[in-house]
């Protein structure tokens, strides 16, 4: 078995020789990629609604495009699961999504807040991936995150459409205050040992903890300052760990 850590660089590991890996290097990636696999679809499924939701001809097909791109992601992830000969329903039913996705969007206000918010979230995390010694998840982390940022950027424009109205600008209120706790939780505990097992391999290089702060930091400036919608400095005020892992995060 090879140590990741000492002689593996950002993209080493091939398809073929992920097998060889420690176990614990294996069951890291693969708990990470069936996460992708279940929640890239059901959250696409998610969004599917919102396509009709959306107030404009120019929203409709940019949430069209990107439902179409989430089913994508799906896809992509899957194929990481077929390359290594391995049941992806399998282990997609038995990891089940993010539970990002426990929380309903009901409406058009709903759905832009997600995508500005939680998505920008998801980034976050992308951004750590892309790093992953395992180079097939490497690539497609690679891939996905480009379209991540085109999500947040109808998210923000959606927002900003909102901003508009009176009646609009409660709904991003309402919004907010909905979906920051979500993107905020999405991280995982601030003590989590996946976290810790995880950085040790260069799966991640950041603490759950860091990332949040460094999110929150972000979108604290987008909201106050760009979406008039008041946020206290202290995160703890909006959102606190409570646990040592949450089950289904990143």
């Amino acid at each position: 078995m090879q140590n990741v850590v000492e002689k593996l660089d950002a993209g080493s590991v091939s398809a073929k020789d992920f097998h060889q890996q420690d176990p614990e290097f294996q069951e890291l990636m693969l708990n990470i990629i069936s996460i992708h696999v279940a929640s890239e679809l059901y959250g696409a499924d998610c969004f599917e609604k919102s396509i009709l939701r959306a107030p404009k001809p120019e929203f409709k097909m940019r949430m069209a495009k990107t439902v179409m791109e989430e089913y994508g992601h799906h896809l992509r992830f899957r194929m990481l699961m077929d390359e290594l000969g391995l049941d992806w329903e399998e282990y997609a039913y038995r990891k089940g999504h993010l539970t990002t996705f426990n929380t309903p969007i009901d409406s058009w206000a709903d759905q832009v807040v997600f995508l500005a918010l939680v998505d920008r979230a998801a980034a976050h995390q992308f951004r750590q991936f892309v790093h992953s010694p395992y180079g097939p998840f490497q690539k497609a982390c690679q891939e996905t995150l480009k379209e991540e940022y085109g999500h947040v950027g109808l998210g923000m424009d959606g927002v900003k459409h909102l901003l508009q109205s009176e009646e609009g600008r409660a709904q991003v209120q309402s919004a907010v205050r909905k979906w920051l706790p979500v993107g905020l939780q999405s991280f995982g505990g601030d003590a989590s040992k996946r976290n810790v097992s995880y950085r040790r391999w260069g799966i991640k290089q950041d603490t759950n903890e860091n990332m949040r702060a460094a999110y929150y930091e972000q979108v604290r400036s987008i909201i106050t300052q760009d979406w008039g919608v008041e946020l206290p400095e202290d995160m703890s005020e909006v959102w606190s760990s409570d646990g040592d892992d949450i089950e289904r995060a990143y």
